[in-house]
């Protein structure tokens, strides 16, 4: 079953043509992250410098929501730091639990804002925010399972 809501034309556009997918030679951090309840792995690799990303890649098999939101996070995370990362993670945790509509700091993962009607798939959304997490932690995996 389909959920036309939940696929909104800047989720396919970033599950068809995602940025800054494949790999990242000079890592500085890296970290695999998988979804065990329906099979999403994603590897996240990332330069720091100075305690900020500079810049990130991610690769993996996943599912539109997962690969639409490691696209758009990739856009976002570039220059900020392991901080303001878990804040933005925090503003997105209440984005896809329905406790907000929209925050500026998110841009477009906003569009994963219909996620509240789904929570069986806002895990989806959340690997890659684990995964990142765990990368510039120095923890070489990540999973979903017992988050929300």
């Amino acid at each position: 079953m389909t959920t036309p809501g939940l696929y909104t034309q800047a989720v396919l556009d970033h599950y068809r043509a995602p940025r800054n997918f494949g790999a990242l030679a000079a890592h500085t951090h890296a970290a695999d992250g998988v979804n065990p309840l329906c099979g999403d792995t994603l590897r996240m690799e990332l330069r720091c410098e100075d305690g900020c990303v500079v810049e990130m890649r991610f690769s993996g098999e996943a599912c539109a929501i997962a690969k639409a939101t490691a696209s758009m996070l990739s856009e976002l995370a570039v220059d900020r730091s392991a901080g303001e990362l878990a804040a933005l993670e925090q503003v997105f945790i209440s984005l896809v639990g329905g406790q907000i509509f929209s925050h500026d700091q998110l841009g477009g993962l906003n569009a994963m804002r219909e996620l509240a009607n789904h929570p069986v798939r806002q895990k989806c959304a959340l690997l890659p925010f684990a995964t990142l997490r765990a990368a510039l932690a120095g923890v070489t995996s990540a999973t979903t399972e017992g988050s929300k």
